[in-house]
């Protein structure tokens, strides 16, 4: 199947401050060895190996973009992280434990992300953390639909029809803080605008979240 057929295949824009994969990428420390949940067809994790991680593996559902993905990564599996115990299939590959696992727009597409986050500390390597990147559904947009009564999904953004939860700032550091999480850096997303405007008023502003977080009990 060509790339481009593929919904989520894209070209990231790694150079933008205010881009939700530059911010990813800066919140993953050269040197580490990275599992790519909802890897797609494995172009941010391609962008990452070109950034000296060590190796990345990733995981989805879509067997169509999988096979495009493993010719990017070091490894990738056929995983449905809804299933209980999914860690259990990343056993032979995990080693000593990622250092990061990443969730980049996957907790939304889920319907309960609680057991994911807390499942996935079983693969953290000592140390390791997960990165989180979700859409703010308090954007202003959002917002002002709701003022004239819409709520319309859309084939993509915030109000993706595949989206089947919503967060706003609050939430999505809420739902960490259960998972069993201490957040260790935070950022925001969004476009054409300057990336202080966007932190400045980001319960308006910010179309992603973005957070770094390590298990509570690490220590």
């Amino acid at each position: 199947m060509s790339t481009q057929t593929l919904k989520y295949d894209f070209i990231p824009d790694l150079d933008n401050p205010s881009n939700v994969h530059h911010i990813e990428l800066s919140m993953i420390p050269a040197g580490s060895s990275v599992l790519d949940v909802g890897c797609h067809t494995g172009i941010l994790g391609a962008a990452l190996i070109e950034r000296n991680a060590t190796r990345v593996v990733g995981i989805d559902t879509d067997v169509d973009a999988l096979n495009v993905a493993h010719q990017r990564l070091t490894d990738t599996r056929a995983v449905d992280v809804e299933r209980s115990g999914w860690t259990e299939q990343l056993r032979d590959v995990a080693g000593p434990g990622f250092d990061v696992i990443l969730f980049g727009d996957v907790l939304e597409h889920t319907r309960d992300p609680l057991p994911i986050l807390r499942e996935a500390k079983k693969l953290l390597a000592r140390g390791g953390r997960i990165v989180v990147s979700i859409p703010n559904v308090a954007h202003w947009r959002v917002r002002f639909g709701l003022l004239g009564g819409s709520f319309t999904y859309t084939e993509s953004g915030i109000l993706d029809r595949t989206h089947l939860r919503f967060f706003t700032k609050q939430t999505a550091r809420a739902l960490l803080h259960e998972a069993g999480y201490t957040i260790v850096a935070s950022d925001v997303a969004g476009y054409r605008l300057p990336h202080w405007l966007i932190r400045a008023l980001s319960g308006l502003l910010a179309i992603q979240l973005v957070f770094a977080a390590t298990p509570a009990d690490a220590g």
